[in-house]
Formats: structure tokens, sequence, C-alpha cells
């Protein structure tokens, strides 16, 4: 899968990252390789260029995960939490 890529007003260059998540003020951007962590203040965010099928809404996205989000991008091959968590809710009986 291709990185997901954001866009800073206070970087030219455009960053990448294995998942970007979207809190109320904050975006949470993770490098699963190196353990990296990035905070950016939603206000200082332009734009964030990345798959649709690597959207997850709030219910896909754990709260054990860098403390969850509203929605995000995440490569989910490079995180295995995500996928259990996936399975998980695919497994449940409504």
């Amino acid at each position: 899968m291709d990185a997901i890529t954001l866009f800073t007003t206070a970087e030219y260059e455009a960053q990448e990252f294995d998942a970007v998540l979207f809190r109320d003020d904050l975006v949470v951007c993770v490098r699963a390789a190196e353990s990296d962590m990035r905070l950016v203040p939603i206000d200082k965010v332009n734009h964030v260029d990345g798959d649709a099928e690597l959207l997850l809404t709030d219910t896909e996205i754990p709260e054990s995960f860098y403390g969850g989000a509203e929605c995000g991008f995440v490569d989910v091959e490079k995180f295995p939490e995500i996928q259990e968590h996936l399975t998980a809710l695919e497994s449940e009986d409504y």
C-alpha cells in the first residue's frame, strides 16, 4: 500500500505516514516501522492524501491504538492490532 501523505502549513514538502488519525482538534500521524508518532493541530493541516480503502471510522479504530480517533487513514497491513480489531468487529453478531 502507499503511504498516507500529510501536507501542513509549516512545511513545504509533504510528510508520509502509515496512519493519520483525526480527533477533535488534533491529527495523530504514525510511522509503523520506526514507532514514530507526530501530533499536528488540525488548523495546521492543509490536506491529507490517502486511498479511500484506507479510511476507517471511529469504531474501526480502537482506543488502544494511539487513543483512537473519529476517523483516519490506516494502512492495516502495517498494524496487526488494527487487523485483529477489524476481524473481531466482523465476527460480532447483531
